[in-house]
């Protein structure tokens, strides 16, 4: 699983790397996964996540002040316990910008496709290795190149397996634009 996500992340870079006008950025992210039932160990949840901007809908978006970027991130999730759980994701996710100076507050929104090394984590059976990732985040961009920001992540199958317990999480992120 650790090859595979190498691998995704290496290619997903590689395609995106290309000489643009469009912003990237790198972000780290800490968050908690809050237990099912009263009683059971949360979990802690560590993100790692590149993105770009994608530009194709620029004439109709830029107007308003929405953004839309490909966001792909590597995942662990801990289990006091129990073995980590890691998960690979592709996302794209829309933002909304306010802007001050020297700083802009955002609003982002995204629904991609996550998948999961194991389909049980902590008290539940989220049942599939993929899984729909659902984000909304909130923060501030400072200078135009650091971002700090809350995010709520709701990862579950949509009822297209027998189980879905889902999965959330809460935390806090940094990013670095550029």
């Amino acid at each position: 699983m650790k090859i595979f996500a190498l691998i995704f992340l290496c290619v997903i870079l590689s395609i995106f790397a290309v000489t643009s006008m469009a912003n990237s950025s790198l972000e780290f992210a800490y968050g908690v996964v809050p237990a099912k039932e009263s009683g059971s160990n949360q979990g802690d949840s560590w993100r790692l996540s590149y993105s770009h901007d994608l530009t194709m809908l620029d004439d109709f978006l830029k107007p308003y002040n929405i953004g839309l970027r490909l966001e792909t991130s590597v995942q662990r999730w801990d289990d006091v316990g129990h073995q980590a759980n890691h998960v690979v994701s592709l996302n794209p996710v829309f933002h909304y910008l306010w802007h001050f100076e020297p700083m802009s507050i955002f609003i982002e929104l995204g629904i991609g496709a996550a998948y999961v090394e194991n389909s049980i984590y902590l008290d539940r059976n989220l049942g599939s290795h993929w899984l729909f990732e659902d984000k909304l985040g909130l923060g501030v961009v400072i200078k135009r190149n650091h971002k700090i920001g809350l995010f709520f992540m709701h990862y579950s199958n949509a009822d297209l397996a027998s189980h879905n317990d889902g999965a959330d999480s809460i935390g806090l992120s940094y990013g670095y634009i550029w």
